[in-house]
């Protein structure tokens, strides 16, 4: 009984998993998010991180947008972004899910963004300043 419910749980995670990557719509190319650049410091959530977030995360039926966002992690406004705990730890970005995720290394979830080319150094690099000063909305 034991190893029948392991076995349960591993299909539908496979399931959830495979249904989220065609639930993913990518209207959006790797070219355009490219061209989204941050600055060193004084990273602003309107300015900067929003853009990013609208054209890669919570594009129009894409992942992290709508009624029921993948991981329950919707990046649709500041307040989504920081509604479920732990996604994103203002100050600091190296205990940020957000930061694991799009660096590829939260166990158990894929790179993001999802089946789309990963964000450049810049982007990576400016997320995380963002966090460390502070995850305003500014």
């Amino acid at each position: 009984m034991k190893e029948f419910l392991k076995s349960l749980l591993f299909l539908l995670f496979i399931g959830f998993i495979i249904w989220q990557s065609w639930n993913c719509k990518d209207e959006i190319t790797g070219d355009e998010l490219s061209k989204i650049v941050f600055p060193d410091s004084n990273v602003s959530y309107h300015k900067h991180v929003e853009p990013l977030f609208l054209n890669g995360c919570a594009i129009p039926g894409g992942c992290h947008a709508g009624d029921n966002p993948a991981a329950g992690v919707s990046f649709e406004t500041w307040l989504d972004a920081r509604e479920k705990v732990g996604i994103i730890s203002p100050r600091f970005p190296e205990e940020s899910r957000l930061v694991w995720a799009i660096e590829g290394r939260d166990p158990g979830v894929p790179r993001m963004p999802l089946d789309r080319p990963p964000l450049n150094a810049n982007q990576i690099n400016g997320i995380k300043t963002w966090i460390k000063e502070g995850a305003q909305n500014n």
